[in-house]
């Protein structure tokens, strides 16, 4: 289970979307690393999205982002002390621009945890909509891997439909992760179980950011 499992949409949704998973890792690395400096070098922000958002008193940093399509964006923000490979902790802010809607979005993903019952006795979710907010609010939990191989993944997905200044609409994301590995999960799992509520209302109650897409 890769980053890409928290990706908002499939291939069916991104439509003009043409990059490979091996493509969009590559540009993840680019985007982290100059290779011939071996610097750190600056994450391009698309979405003109604050740089850092604090949940809780942690500092998640900007520290990927891709765009990977004319109409996809997704950006990731970790804290100082995670790795965006190993992460225990993610934020993710993502948006498609077109016709679709927030349901849309929902009714695929849904779908998606569905189809992963069968291999995945972990595989759960349940969903609310914020009466004030119109968000749908997604959380759900995955598990891949065995032994000290084993991920096991909780989210929460904030999905709204989204429309700027100029009247372009589409999708947003505004996503919580939280991982546990290997024999991190016998803490982990006990963990989400017991505190999901509280973890679920700190995120919910945070501001989601303003997205600005760039004029061309």
């Amino acid at each position: 289970m890769k980053k890409a499992i928290l990706s908002i949409f499939t291939l069916m949704i991104l439509g003009s979307c043409n990059d490979s998973k091996a493509d969009v890792k590559e540009s993840s690395k680019e985007n982290i690393q100059n290779t011939e400096t071996n610097e750190v070098a600056a994450v391009e922000n698309y979405l003109n999205t604050p740089e850092q958002i604090k949940l809780n008193g942690t500092d998640f940093t900007l520290s990927w982002s891709s765009h990977p399509s004319e109409n996809y964006y997704k950006q990731e923000y970790i804290p100082q002390n995670n790795e965006l490979e190993t992460y225990k902790e993610m934020i993710s802010v993502e948006l498609v621009t077109g016709p679709l809607t927030a349901k849309d979005a929902v009714d695929q993903k849904i779908q998606e945890i569905e189809a992963r019952k069968a291999t995945d006795r972990v595989s759960n979710y349940a969903l609310k909509e914020d009466k004030e907010t119109k968000e749908l609010i997604l959380d759900f939990m995955m598990s891949e891997g065995s032994g000290e191989s084993t991920i096991l993944e909780w989210n929460v997905y904030r999905y709204a439909n989204f429309e700027d200044a100029s009247g372009q609409k589409g999708i947003s994301l505004f996503s919580l992760s939280k991982r546990g590995y290997g024999v991190e999960i016998a803490q982990f799992g006990p963990d989400i179980r017991d505190n999901r509520p509280k973890y679920m209302a700190d995120f919910i109650a945070l501001p989601r950011p303003t997205i600005r897409l760039n004029k061309n």
